[in-house]
């Protein structure tokens, strides 16, 4: 299963220090995400409950509340409500208010329908169907790496070497893109997005295929642009029986992250 992460505000309810209820946007459909994934219109069901998961996804804790989905304006929408008659539901509800538009939310799921094509020039996964098992808050960067490299490994990431440019904080959530350079013959990937309050494209991360750029390679390339360099991991976490579960969930529930903001803390 996956993750994905989306910078979003929680927009709460009138009376809801009595109620618990929010509405949050937690997707964006048409655009490419930071895995090359478009997600369609309809790939969320619509009127789908499901639950409010600890803060960072922590399945060693139960649900903190539970909401309903929609899709509206091309965004992915979950009305609602945090338990607060729990004490666990209560605390976050209060965090997650306090933290108001810095706020990040993240969902997991699990792809039951996709194909391969392409989307502006570029080819990418589509995501046609999706089941939503959880949303939850989420704390910004390298907390959210601690968390995610606990589910998936994902830093150092199994088949990439990473160079990190600029901070994701700096930039618009929704504005990133990934294409394709070459540099002496070999290809790797930049990402881009729009820096807060500007139009203009600018790069914030590269990507090394490890089986095309030796690390030492790309760490030269990563230092010639004044990034910060991370090797990609030994071994891929397929080849690798016991990360079969975390915390005693099995890996066919946890799921890979995918960002629509670049987390490489």
């Amino acid at each position: 299963m996956k993750q994905k992460v989306f910078h979003a505000p929680i927009i709460l309810k009138a009376n809801s220090d009595e109620t618990g209820e929010f509405t949050a946007v937690f997707a964006t459909l048409e655009v490419i995400d930071y895995d090359n994934d478009v997600t369609r219109p309809g790939a969320f069901q619509d009127g789908q409950e499901t639950l409010i998961e600890p803060w960072n996804h922590n399945y060693d804790e139960p649900p903190v509340g539970k909401g309903t989905i929609h899709e509206k304006d091309n965004q992915a929408i979950i009305e609602g409500r945090f338990f607060l008659d729990t004490q666990s539901g209560l605390e976050h509800y209060r965090v997650v208010k306090n933290i108001g538009n810095i706020q990040e939310w993240s969902y997991t799921f699990t792809v039951e329908q996709a194909s391969q094509g392409k989307f502006e020039e570029q080819d990418v996964q589509f995501l046609e169907k999706l089941d939503v098992w959880g949303v939850a808050p989420v704390t910004r960067g390298a907390g959210i790496d601690t968390r995610t490299t606990d589910i998936k490994g994902a830093k150092p990431y199994p088949n990439e070497h990473a160079c990190r440019l600029r901070p994701p904080s700096d930039f618009q959530a929704d504005s990133f893109r990934r294409i394709t350079r070459e540099h002496e013959g070999k290809k790797y990937s930049v990402i881009m997005g729009k820096l807060e309050g500007e139009d203009s494209m600018t790069e914030q991360a590269y990507r090394y295929p490890k089986d095309i750029w030796e690390a030492a390679a790309a760490r030269s390339h990563c230092k010639d642009h004044d990034g910060s360099f991370e090797p990609a991991s030994a071994s891929s976490r397929a080849k690798q029986p016991e990360d079969q579960t975390v915390k005693g969930v099995s890996s066919e529930v946890i799921k890979t992250r995918i960002e629509l903001i670049e987390l490489e803390d």
